[in-house]
């Protein structure tokens, strides 16, 4: 099954909560990006490239540092908020979270 976009979720969001039609059509405008899917390597090589251990990395993103080493083995994955920070971090580097 194909995940939804954040364009769509938060289309259905602004359904749901009969907000005018005209916001709705343009939350549609704004165009936001899909999240693209990591691999377990993409997710390691950003941690390694902002330079810091497990621990810190999970405390930056208010995960445990069990959900970090599952995600870097690649048997959990990161869900559409997480895939976004961690996209976020990669491009802006560690200091976007300051």
């Amino acid at each position: 099954m194909k995940r939804k976009t954040l364009s769509d979720t938060l289309i259905d969001t602004a359904k749901d909560l009969r907000l005018p039609k005209i916001t709705v059509e343009k939350l549609a405008a704004l165009g936001i990006p899909e999240v693209r899917d990591l691999s377990a390597r993409d997710i390691k090589k950003i941690r390694e490239k902002i330079n810091v251990s497990q621990g810190v990395f999970a405390a930056l993103l208010n995960v445990t540092s069990s959900t970090i080493h599952k995600w870097e083995q690649g048997t959990s994955r990161p869900q559409t908020a997480a895939l976004r920070l961690l996209e976020i971090i990669s491009a802006k580097g560690m200091n976007v979270l300051r």
